[in-house]
């Protein structure tokens, strides 16, 4: 059985897209979130910090929301959402699934956090960075062209909420509307 632990609002709503994506059978726990510096941690919650998402798979528990991604996906080859082992576009899927939580998201925050402003080295490294995933969303419609992938589900969530800090830019606003599929409809309802 798949329990995902799950505070309302959190990053986990990605988690909770991507079920509803895969059509998995699975338990919902809803946890409370703790303090920034984990004191306070739901004592539930299998997160080694207190943090969402947290996933226990019949005892096993995957934290991380890259890695929660890899592990859904993996346990349903089947479904288009993830890439199986072994076909052309594995590697590309990996890439995107790590770029957007090693590079893309710690960017993204440091600009909401001015930091960017400061450190001329990785203000242009974000740049480079959304120009990279501007031309390729221009070969699109999604990072890997015509398939929408869980990759798209944690770029989608960032840059939705983040929206206001990439200033204007067609391209990710037609991203964007993209997003606005039956199983993220159903994950939002269960979100709130």
């Amino acid at each position: 059985m798949l329990t995902l632990y799950h505070a309302p609002g959190s990053n986990s709503a990605r988690i909770l897209w991507l079920l509803e994506e895969l059509g998995a059978e699975r338990e919902i726990v809803m946890v409370k979130m703790p303090r920034d510096d984990g004191r306070d941690a739901d004592p539930r919650n299998p997160h080694p910090h207190g943090f969402t998402p947290a996933l226990d798979h019949n005892g096993a528990v995957v934290s991380e929301t890259a890695a929660i991604a890899l592990y859904l996906t993996d346990l349903h080859p089947i479904s288009e959402v993830g890439v199986p082992v072994g076909h052309a576009l594995r590697g590309a899927y990996l890439t995107w699934l790590f770029y957007q939580v090693g590079l893309t998201e710690p960017l993204v925050y440091m600009k909401g956090q001015g930091m960017l402003a400061q450190d001329p080295a990785m203000g242009g490294l974000n740049e480079s960075m959304m120009r990279h995933i501007r031309h390729t969303l221009q070969r699109g419609p999604y990072l890997l062209g015509e398939r929408f992938t869980a990759a798209d589900i944690l770029f989608m969530s960032l840059f939705e909420m983040a929206r206001p800090l990439l200033g204007s830019c067609p391209v990710i606003d037609a991203y964007l509307a993209l997003a606005d599929r039956p199983a993220r409809r159903r994950a939002l309802a269960l979100d709130r």
